[in-house]
This record gives structure tokens, sequence and C-alpha cells, in this order.
């Protein structure tokens, strides 16, 4: 199907196409606002949650943190006031949680070279050689003040293997010195672990991480409860689930809440494709009969197109020569008007060339009418083959022939036509055929007065390549009134 096949058929079924498009463009809008509102719905009612519950595990962690801030502070006054260490047991059994870990049932003392050097469990201090020196928290208690508490990088226990988030206190001297620091260790797994279980019913997960988003503790709610814990917050960004953050106060920690976006999305999916088929349904209820008028209409259309190209070959036989395929005298004289006009409104230049046929009446009176026949297809052959698409061959009746060049001047007409003649005189020779050619080809640069008389101009220097002894090409320019053939002026 051409362009003009399918301009017809669009002429016809616009309408029906119109008022198709006009209700699929509504209905997809429609639809696309109802899964898009839908699904946004969605996220920001998970979005809420996972928020509401970050919020809530913030306070519960820094509610631990207040606890153990108070813990700290008794044993710092009772170091400061230099309590007898007998106290310290009591304050162990007052103060801490009996159902924590080990290490959150165990403070301990480190002098200002960072060396252990009193516990709550006196069997550690004698048995440890533990030194925190190297620990960026207890470096930090050593220069600043201004924090209530000191948080450091989690550790391994040396009995659960579970990690364990140092928490310390500043110690000072009477005299305003760094003395060294108390601490509690704090498990974050079973801190987090323990408030999950608190939350019946929740389907969002929990954890603890580090500001940078390394995970610390994490509890997974729901029906992937018991799954692998991400390495870091970015890993459950990366899976699109929806992340919320809650950052401790006082501290590098961050509470965050997550939900599987894939979870979360479920009934979103199955209401959007609710909505994506009714659509569908109600465009092919529109389709069907849009498409039945398309295809009688491509039938109508087709027999149509059938008529005019019988008459588009018609008219096209009526512009070729029917022995040699070129163009005839009407097609190439509306080629050389064109080429006129072009040069009259724009200074295109273009080079006519009249080819006439030496001997041709020797040739048909010993070797027959056949032969000249063949000659004049070989010719015509010859011709088109050695000119440019844009160029047009033609053959004016009997044995003369033209070639229109436009783009052509006197400067690149020797480079155009020298090998039209040299490929004809080559093929005149393999066949040995008693003809040669005279060639008269004129450069016009400049618009003649007529449109005809470039073809005056060519016939005249092709006569003149006749009257020097036939099989011969000359050249011609017409420039500004004049028409000057090589070394010579002819008037006009």
């Amino acid at each position: 199907m051409n362009r003009s096949e399918s301009w017809r058929i669009a002429r016809v079924v616009w309408p029906y196409v119109a008022l198709w498009c006009l209700v699929a463009g509504g209905l997809v809008g429609f639809a696309r606002h109802e899964v898009d509102g839908h699904r946004q719905r969605t996220l920001d009612a998970g979005r809420a949650e996972a928020g509401n519950l970050a919020r809530v595990m913030r306070e519960h962690v820094a509610q631990v943190f207040q606890d153990i801030d108070r813990t700290l502070a008794l044993f710092k006054a009772a170091h400061e006031t230099q309590v007898a260490p007998d106290a310290l047991a009591r304050l162990r059994s007052a103060m801490l949680p009996l159902h924590g870990t080990e290490a959150e049932r165990r403070v301990d003392r480190f002098d200002a070279d960072g060396r252990i050097v009193g516990s709550t469990d006196h069997g550690r201090v004698a048995s440890s050689a533990t030194g925190i020196a190297d620990r960026r928290y207890f470096e930090d208690a050593r220069r600043r003040r201004d924090l209530p508490l000191f948080v450091g990088e989690p550790v391994t226990g040396r009995v659960s293997n579970a990690l364990i988030i140092p928490v310390a206190k500043r110690l000072e001297a009477p005299d305003g010195r760094f003395d060294g620091v108390v601490a509690v260790g704090l498990d974050p797994q079973r801190l987090v672990r323990l408030f999950g279980e608190l939350r019946v019913g929740e389907r969002s997960a929990i954890g603890i991480a580090h500001r940078d988003g390394a995970v610390y503790a994490f509890a997974q709610a729901g029906p992937a409860a018991g799954g692998s814990a991400p390495r870091s917050v970015g890993e459950m960004v990366r899976k699109e689930d929806i992340v919320a953050l809650a950052g401790v106060p006082g501290t590098d920690l961050v509470a965050f809440a997550s939900l599987p976006a894939a979870q979360l999305l479920a009934a979103h999916e199955h209401f959007a494709a609710s909505t994506l088929g009714f659509a569908i349904v109600t465009l092919a209820a529109l389709t069907l009969p849009i498409m039945l008028v398309g295809a009688r209409t491509w039938h109508e259309v087709h027999r149509r197109r059938l008529l005019e190209l019988r008459y588009a070959n018609a008219q096209a036989q009526a512009r070729t020569d029917p022995l040699t395929g070129l163009a005839n005298r009407t097609a190439f004289d509306e080629a050389r008007r064109a080429a006129h006009e072009r040069l009259g409104a724009s200074g295109a230049p273009f080079a006519l060339a009249f080819v006439d046929v030496d001997h041709f009446k020797r040739l048909n009176d010993t070797l027959g009418h056949a032969a000249g026949d063949e000659a004049l297809r070989r010719i015509a052959a010859t011709l088109a083959a050695a000119v440019r698409q844009t160029d047009v061959v033609g053959r004016l009746g009997g044995d003369e022939f033209a070639v229109l060049m436009p783009g052509v001047t006197a400067d690149t007409m020797h480079r155009r036509f020298d090998p039209v003649k040299a490929g004809l005189d080559a093929m005149v020779a393999r066949e040995r055929w008693p003809i040669s050619f005279s060639i008269g080809v004129v450069a016009c640069e400049t618009p003649t007065p007529r449109a005809r008389d470039a073809v005056k101009f060519a016939d005249r220097v092709m006569y003149d390549a006749k009257a020097g002894g036939r099989d011969a090409i000359r050249y011609a320019v017409w420039r500004h009134g004049t028409l000057a053939l090589e070394g010579q002026a002819v008037a006009a």
C-alpha cells in the first residue's frame, strides 16, 4: 500500500478512528488515573505505616539509652565520689536489667589509658586483658565533654558471638581531667526482637543501623520472618522496599522499618489487572466495527489504485521511446524546459548535447534494419550507462539522441561528456559497425532568450562537428548573450 492509498483510506475511516481515539484516550486516561492513584495511595499508606513504626522504634531505643544513661550516671557518681567497690555490686542488682544478656548486665570501668580496672563482674577484671584505648568512642570520650553518652562500633561478644554495641560515659578526676569511662554493652538484636514481639500483627521489618547504612540488628515480621538480614539499608532500597528511617538523638544510630514493595502492592496488582481488563474489553468492542469499515475501504481503494496504475503505465508509454526505452521528444523537451526555468530562477547551469550517428544509413543498407534497430538500442544503453541518475537521455527521432546534464558548466563539461564519446566509440569498435558519432555540447551558464534556443545551439555545434569531418565532439558555452565555441565566438 502506497501513500496515496493510505491517504484515501484515512479520509474514509478517520471519523471512526477519531471516535475510537477519543474513547480510547478517555479509557486509558481513566484507567491510568485510577491505577496510579491506587498505587500511590497504597505506597503512601505503606510509607506512613513504616514511618510510624520507625518513629516508635526510635523512641523505644532512645528510652533504652536514657535508662543506660541513668545507670551509668550512678556508676560515674559512685566513682567520682569514691564509693566503696562493694556498692557497685549492689548498684548492679538495683539498676541493671536482670533479663538482659551477660554484656548488658555488666558495667565495666576503664582508666584514662583504656585498661579495665573495675567491673560488676569481679572475675572479668582478674582474667581480662581487655583494653579499649584504640576504640574511637574511647578517644571521643577523652576529647569531648559535651555528650552524655559515647556509642561505639559493634563488636562480637566472646560468649554469645552476637553483635554488642558498647555505650560509655566519661569519667573525670576532681580537677576535671579525663579519668576513663564506665561502659555497658547493648545487644541491639535482642532489643529489636523484644520490640517486634510487642508489635503483634505488624508486617513491617524493623532494625537498628548506623547512619552510614550498615545494619546492626534486624527482625522480619510476617511470612518472611526468619529470612536473611540485609547488610545495609541501601540493600533494602535496591530491592525497592519501602524504608523509613528515624535517627536516635545523641547517637550515630538510626531505627528503621521496611515493607517489601511486592508484598505491599500485591492487592494493587489485582486492582490494576481488573482495570486494564475493563479498558481492553471496551476498546475491543469499538475496534471490531472500525476494522470492518477499514477492510471494505481498503478493497475499494485498491481497486481504484489498479485503475490508476494502468492509466499511469499508458501515460509513461506515451512519454517513452518504444524502441530504446529512453525518453521520447515530448518527455525530453519537458526536462529541457524545466532546466531552463531553474537556470532563470536560481542560476543553476546545465549542459545540452546532441548526438548524431554518422553513416547510419550505410549500416541499415549493408546489415539490414534489424541490425540498425539493435544498434540504436545498444547506443541508448551505452548513453544511459554513461550518465548520472539526475541526467536525462532521450531519443529525438531516427538516429538522433540528446543528453541533458543539470549542474554542468564550461569547466566541467569535458569531464562529463568525453567519457560518453569514449564509451560510444568502444561499443562500436567491439561490434565492428561502420558508424561513428558527431556530438555537439553547449553549457548554458546564463538563460538563453528562449527555452528552445538551447536545442538550436546544440544542433549548430553538432553540425560544426560534422563539418569538421564527423566522428568528433565539439564544445561551446552560452554566457551573457554569446555562444562561444572553443577557440572562437559564434553570434547567437
